[in-house]
């Protein structure tokens, strides 16, 4: 169990790096940043010098490729919209997105990086960890054409890369295919062949599309290929046996008890208690993490200081890794006034 436990020593050296690349990156955020409705994405960068030295930082992802992630990247998104209340108010969501396989300097920096964007924004928006595969309704829903999971990425600072001259001539199969109640069509590279319905279809054609266009038209699509397609079959290596769809594992993330804790420097350090997860536990003064299971939510009261508001985020990160949930837990970040634009959050206490 977490209880009265101090936070400070428990970065780790790849924690400690990203904190020191993330001030040190000379990248300036633009001053229209925020100022009009829509969305801007940037993708962390940390490349290699030609001496091999880790060199940091983020850079703007192309509006083509919005909605296309790869895995060993991470990215911020940044969701402007005006206030459905009415106004000319604007509301801020801010996510940070983590590929599978990316590494720890990359995420660490789009964390840090996300705290500087936050502030530049005045400290009023959500913020929302978001894990391949795993996204939050909110986050799928910035991508009405859908989202595309590539693999590969930059050569992390920490992860060396090695280039493959023949990247074109390998045979990928993707997975297309749309979880239940969402609207947004998600695609993954897969090892197996999978059935798809007439929506997911389309979205396949669409796929291959976008496959083409990205190497300037330099290969041919097929399409109807049934059990008459042997040069197809032939390069997965035989028709073989193709599953229904409903017989794929479903994505299921075990849920557990709900768990709540309080966020507080009052002692002169960063500690973090267990406490009853009710409405009644939330404490203006400080900052309450609420574990639901696949869901962790960091509350920040009104009276919460720089301090514990700046580290809220990040010991949340570290406590799902404590408790072995890091890469399969999205995080959403709650200003206390505010709980109405998460209505997830107010599920929680619903019961």
């Amino acid at each position: 169990m977490i209880e009265d436990t101090s936070f400070a020593g428990i970065g780790s050296d790849e924690d400690k790096v990203a904190r020191a690349a993330a001030a040190k990156i000379d990248f300036k955020w633009s001053d229209d940043v925020g100022t009009e409705p829509g969305l801007k994405i940037w993708r962390v960068e940390n490349r290699r010098t030609e001496n091999d030295n880790p060199d940091f930082g983020i850079f703007p992802w192309p509006e083509s490729k919005y909605g296309s992630f790869h895995r060993g990247d991470s990215y911020i998104i940044l969701q402007t919209i005006l206030d459905p209340h009415g106004g000319d108010k604007l509301l801020h969501d801010i996510y940070f997105w983590i590929g599978s396989e990316s590494t720890a300097d990359e995420y660490g920096v789009a964390a840090y990086k996300t705290v500087e964007l936050d502030g530049l924004l005045g400290g009023e928006p959500m913020q929302h960890r978001e894990v391949e595969g795993m996204e939050s309704k909110e986050f799928v829903k910035c991508f009405p054409k859908g989202i595309s999971y590539l693999e590969g990425g930059v050569p992390s600072g920490f992860r060396k890369v090695e280039k493959n001259s023949e990247i074109a001539h390998i045979r990928r199969l993707y997975r297309v295919y749309k979880k239940n109640g969402e609207k947004t069509v998600r695609c993954f590279e897969v090892p197996s062949i999978y059935t798809v319905s007439p929506f997911e279809r389309n979205m396949c054609v669409t796929v291959a599309h976008n496959i083409k266009e990205n190497r300037l038209g330099k290969c041919q699509v097929f399409s109807n290929i049934g059990n008459d397609g042997g040069e197809f079959w032939e390069l997965l290596g035989g028709m073989g046996e193709i599953k229904p769809a409903e017989e794929m594992p479903a994505e299921v993330q075990e849920m557990t008890a709900k768990k709540m804790y309080v966020i507080s420097d009052s002692s002169g350090m960063i500690t973090m208690k267990e406490v009853p997860p009710s409405k009644s536990s939330l404490v203006s003064d400080d900052v309450c993490i609420v574990d639901a299971g696949s869901d962790a939510y960091v509350w920040i009261g009104k009276g919460a200081t720089t301090a514990e508001k700046q580290q809220a985020m990040l010991l949340s990160s570290r406590y799902l890794k404590e408790i072995g949930r890091y890469e399969s837990t999205r995080v959403t970040r709650v200003l206390e006034g505010q709980e109405g634009r998460c209505k997830p959050f107010l599920e929680v206490f619903a019961e």
